[in-house]
């Protein structure tokens, strides 16, 4: 091979790029509205504006070599059954030992996280991961079964429910109905029968609605959807607040950092509602941009997953796509006052180490997947 060709050669990008340049262009916006979200709120908890934008730089940084890392893997090494289980069995490991007293750590009334010593991961984030590589596992080599709900769908369905149980124990409703709703998806694209998925909504819905009724706080959270100003100090405070942001910003926004809600009105601006912040400071414009991004994020993640001919990569890619796009979703929903309140961030977006992380390594994971399929 002569050395221009050898050069050409090494230059050459084997990955969806434009996938990637998205998932970077996402990150990037998080980052500078984390900056803005945070530096208030940093500054009365930590002392400093930047305390806890340098702790999201710290989790970007590891978020990045987790991303490239399974990106520059061959994800089909991932396709070892006794890799998969052990990845689920520690997944299960870790949130049972969000109740495990010295090991757990509380954040207000939930246990959502374990204390690894170097590094506080939240268990339902790890839990995703799992799943994912699970359902692929399963799907790749069973998709002829799913017709036979006992070898196909239930083996699925018993894992499922073993996370979902725990998750909604810590108590994470929505993290549990998030991750319930995805693996129905999944097992539908997975070749599952309408008849069965009628039998199992059948089954589910009734027991997610005794879950969404049984405390007070959820029921609470419902009427406050219906009418927010009923309780407007109390309840209806922070969606209130988050409508408050939006029609502040119009338009093209007040600029970037100039936003008010985030100075005390707006609880948490920095997690779960930190796209009222988006739009109060970059505007309609500014959100409508951040939903195309997602929109084309989902779109190519999709077309990746129907580009390999590999069983696994496929689901692979189909699974990560539809579960970090399912949750954004859900989560514009919830700040745009079209769903009731749900404690679930938007990826990419809000602050948190494991849900970015997590986030990343879906991202290399489908980047790995691109590798090998042609678009």
């Amino acid at each position: 091979m002569r050395p221009r060709d050898q050069a050409a050669h090494v230059l050459e990008i084997d990955f969806d790029v434009i996938f990637f340049l998205v998932t970077v262009v996402l990150i990037m916006m998080g980052t500078v509205m984390i900056l803005s979200s945070s530096f208030f709120i940093s500054k009365e908890r930590l002392g400093s504006g930047l305390g806890l934008f340098a702790r999201h730089l710290a989790h970007l940084v590891v978020g990045a070599v987790a991303m490239i890392a399974a990106m520059a893997v061959d994800y089909r090494r991932l396709a070892r059954g006794k890799l998969v289980y052990a990845l689920v069995a520690c997944a299960v490991i870790l949130l049972v030992c969000c109740f495990i007293p010295g090991i757990g750590r509380a954040g207000g009334h939930a246990k959502r996280w374990v204390d690894l010593g170097f590094f506080v991961v939240q268990a339902s984030e790890f839990a995703k991961l799992s799943l994912v590589l699970y359902f692929a596992y399963h799907l790749s080599r069973k998709s002829r079964l799913m017709h036979d709900f006992s070898r196909g769908a239930l083996p699925l369905l018993l894992v499922v429910a073993v996370v979902c149980l725990l998750i909604f124990a810590e108590p994470d409703f929505g993290t549990a109905a998030t991750v319930g709703l995805w693996s129905l998806g999944m097992l539908v694209m997975g070749g599952m029968p309408l008849k069965h998925l009628l039998v199992l909504c059948g089954t589910v819905l009734p027991l997610g609605l005794v879950g969404l009724l049984w405390e007070p706080y959820r029921r609470v959270r419902i009427i406050t959807f219906l009418d927010p100003w009923k309780d407007m100090l109390g309840s209806g405070y922070q969606i209130i607040q988050s409508m408050v942001a939006f029609a502040n910003g119009g338009v093209l926004g007040a600029g970037l950092g100039e936003g008010s809600q985030k100075l005390f009105y707006l609880p948490e601006p920095h997690t779960d509602f930190i796209l009222a912040v988006v739009g109060e400071e970059t505007g309609f414009l500014g959100v409508l941009l951040v939903t195309c991004l997602f929109g084309l994020w989902i779109w190519r993640g999709f077309s990746i997953a129907q580009a390999t001919n590999d069983a696994f990569g496929y689901y692979a890619a189909l699974a990560s796509v539809s579960l970090v796009g399912l949750q954004a979703i859900i989560n514009m929903g919830v700040e745009l006052c079209l769903l009731p309140t749900k404690g679930l961030p938007l990826p990419f977006f809000s602050y948190g180490g494991s849900t970015l992380i997590s986030t990343m390594s879906l991202c290399g994971l489908v980047l790995s997947v691109s590798r090998r399929a042609r678009l």
